[in-house]
């Protein structure tokens, strides 16, 4: 195996520009209209990526609830799947739900203490 060996060197030169007014030069640009156009484009951009996240969401929760919504014969009543085997229980509150609040509470702040 040979050894590589990478190197690389810096040069230091002093500017004329302050410290404080460094940021200047691209702050203050004359034409705001550079500015406003990455806004509106950004903006626009923002505007259609959530539009098709919303459509496939809408689209795919659509066809899941009609699904769900369908006069189910008895044998695919016994092969239920997925969501509606557990639609019933994910709102429910647990037994001794005091009680695990604690226990939960206290075994995060052991574990943050350790």
């Amino acid at each position: 195996h040979e050894e590589i060996i990478y190197t690389y060197s810096v040069q230091w030169t002093e500017s004329p520009v302050r410290w404080a007014s460094r940021w200047d030069a691209y702050l203050k640009m004359r034409g705001g209209e550079i500015h406003w156009f990455a806004i509106l484009n950004s903006l626009l951009i923002l505007l259609f990526l959530s539009g098709m996240v919303a459509m496939i969401l809408l689209r795919t929760l659509h066809r899941d609830i009609t699904q769900y919504n369908e006069v189910a014969t008895e044998e695919e009543a016994r092969e239920e799947t997925g969501w509606k085997l557990v639609h019933g229980d994910v709102f429910r509150r647990p037994n001794h739900s005091t009680l695990l609040a604690v226990s939960v509470g206290s075994g995060m702040q052991v574990t943050g203490m350790a």
